[in-house]
């Protein structure tokens, strides 16, 4: 299978990721660990740990007895792992990325999950790139592949899924902005959307506690926080701003560079890459 013969991928048709989601909850524990105190010493009957504890380098003194860096491959490229998420759960199968190319599909490829309906026989690759990073990309599937944003611009066409619930933008036969259905939602009646900025939020949250100012655009989904997602003006485009627990999700158009922790979707599984290279 070719890998991409650039290190820069085609522009994005249709809608324009200012921010990916980076800071995902699956690895938000795993940051923290990495950034904290280092694990402790296995624990051995014969007093092995304790030896190994009191032969423990001692802290960083003044600058010029610092200690050096770890270890880590510098003459070939860094791997990266991917994270198969589980159903409800924020872990699951971490599949660690040595080749150049990998496949999601539901019957073949890296990674196969053929009892998903919603995956195509192969559905997205993951290529690396020369420059550093990996390239996203979407071989044809009906039901798309879809990126975890902080914020994206709306344009006619723009997929986005807040929660469980997927709408394409675009404007009415009398000009009027709206949320029309997309996909499995297609038989859900087109929003009309007020001015911006407006927010979206859940239906059963309102009347309720949460109290706010702004029209509010409501859904009826469980997996809709109760205000999800904030749509304002540009300066020539609308955008739409994440505010929600289960995250804005927009589908590819064309390929695209990931290059930090970022969060993906194919059919109804999640993924989560997490590149290792080095931090300065």
């Amino acid at each position: 299978m070719d890998s991409p013969a650039s290190n820069q991928p085609a522009p994005v048709a249709g809608a324009f990721f200012e921010s990916f989601d980076g800071w995902a909850q699956l690895l938000k524990a795993h940051a923290s660990a990495v950034a904290g105190d280092p694990p402790p010493a296995p624990v051995a009957a014969d007093g092995i740990a304790l030896a190994m504890a009191e032969m423990a380098p001692p802290s960083a003194g003044p600058a010029d007895e610092i200690e050096a860096l770890a270890w880590r491959p510098g003459r070939r490229p860094p791997m990266a792992l991917l994270h198969v998420v589980d159903d409800g759960r924020d872990s699951g199968e971490t599949i660690r990325l040595r080749d150049d190319t990998l496949v999601v599909g539901r019957q073949t490829g890296g990674v196969s999950i053929p009892h998903d309906p919603f995956l195509a026989i192969d559905h997205a690759r993951l290529d690396r790139l020369p420059g550093g990073g990996w390239l996203l990309t979407d071989l044809g599937s009906a039901d798309g592949t879809w990126v975890r944003v902080m914020t994206a611009k709306l344009r006619p066409g723009t997929r986005f899924q807040i929660g469980g619930t997927r709408r394409v933008f675009g404007r009415g036969a009398d000009g009027v902005a709206e949320f029309a259905p997309a996909g499995r939602d297609d038989r859900a009646a087109p929003l009309p959307c007020p001015p911006p900025p407006f927010l979206i939020g859940r239906a059963d949250a309102f009347p309720g506690p949460v109290e706010t100012d702004l029209p509010i655009l409501l859904f009826d989904d469980p997996f809709v926080s109760p205000i999800h997602a904030e749509v304002i003006a540009g300066r020539s485009v609308w955008r739409i701003v994440n505010r929600g627990l289960n995250g804005l999700w927009v589908r590819i158009e064309a390929p695209v560079r990931l290059e930090a922790a970022a969060q993906f979707q194919c059919g109804d599984q999640r993924f989560v890459l997490e590149p290792l290279a080095a931090t300065p």
